[in-house]
């Protein structure tokens, strides 16, 4: 862990040519929080006047960084896998699979930079971040950011106290959430992170081009949940939504453990004209115990993710390789 206190570089004060990319992980509460979280963070305590470029990154088969321009004066990874890259200064993830290939940890353990922080059991990154630049730097997150990082433990870690509170859509936290999953663009994720590097979560909602869009999230919601509720197929206590012949649908999300509340687990798949997207999560309110280590299972599949939830993003003319991954990971989790 980094030690000390940050402070400026006198060299950097309000320097509008000094450049800084966070990358994130894209469509993400958790990955957007983080980002926003260590932009503030930047300007104020390290170089003051710096240009943030947010850049949405997303799970593939294979190094995710291949052919990503590492071309700024500063680089960061927050939320997504570890980058060995030594132009990558700065990196925070709470994922045990961020290691992929596994070789990459023995990377991390020997060039080890103090502004390289990883702990899989912290509940999500923001809150990871915010702990480490508060005890390292000194830095304390203002009320807005800190309210985020709080609405981020909970969110990433799915610590509600039932299906219908995780689906609420009441609290701008919760409309903000829903929205992000909604498929985003790369540039409503940047913008998004930028907004919220300097203003709270209801006003980022109360913006007029951003209202405009969770009002149409509220508005599909109910065709949502009809939709779920026609697909769902059971597979033991497994239920599969597969929608990959439905191009630009949405995975449930928690809304699949609404629907079906005896599930154990829930598996998604999603295809969109660039990616394949197969969701996949332990029933955060069921009681039956978890056989399975969900990220490590994704992670064969050169996805990856937490013990709990995980997920495998393929290309999009990857479909048979989609179809014949979702019935493995099917069998796998059914078998009891």
């Amino acid at each position: 862990m980094p030690c000390g206190r940050a402070r400026a570089d006198p060299g950097y004060h309000h320097d509008l040519s000094r450049v800084l990319k966070v990358f994130f992980h894209d469509a993400c509460f958790d990955g957007t929080t983080s980002a926003a979280l260590f932009s503030a963070f930047y300007r104020d305590a390290i170089a003051p006047g710096t240009r943030v470029l947010p850049i949405g990154m997303v799970h593939t088969d294979g190094d995710p960084f291949a052919g990503i321009a590492l071309d700024a004066d500063d680089h960061a990874c927050v939320d997504f896998r570890f980058c060995a890259d030594p132009r990558m200064t700065w990196w925070f993830d709470h994922h045990p699979t961020a290691f992929q290939p596994p070789a990459l940890r023995d990377v991390f353990l020997a060039r080890h930079l103090s502004t390289w922080v990883f702990d899989p059991t912290a509940p999500s990154c923001a809150g990871l971040i915010a702990r480490t630049l508060t005890a390292a730097y000194g830095w304390t997150p203002p009320p807005h950011l800190a309210d985020a990082v709080v609405w981020a433990d909970k969110i990433d870690a799915a610590k509600f106290a039932s299906a219908e509170d995780a689906v609420a859509l009441v609290l701008p936290a919760q409309r903000l959430a829903a929205w992000l999953a909604h498929g985003r663009t790369p540039v409503d994720t940047a913008r998004y992170v930028e907004w919220l590097s300097r203003s709270s979560l209801a006003e980022v909602a109360a913006r007029p081009d951003v209202a405009v869009q969770l009002a149409a999230v509220e508005t599909e919601r109910a065709q949502e949940l009809d939709v779920v509720r026609r697909i769902g197929v059971w597979h033991g206590d497994v239920i599969v939504f597969d929608r990959l012949g439905d191009v630009g649908a949405r995975s449930p999300g928690f809304l699949g453990y609404l629907e079906f509340p005896r599930c154990a687990y829930a598996i998604s798949a999603t295809r969109t004209a660039t990616t394949i997207k197969l969701s996949v999560g332990l029933n955060p309110w069921s009681a039956v115990p978890r056989r399975h280590d969900i990220g490590e299972l994704c992670a064969r599949y050169g996805g990856g993710g937490h013990a709990v939830v995980g997920g495998v993003t393929l290309r999009a003319d990857e479909l048979t390789r989609a179809q014949e991954t979702l019935a493995a990971i099917v069998r796998e989790l059914a078998e009891t």
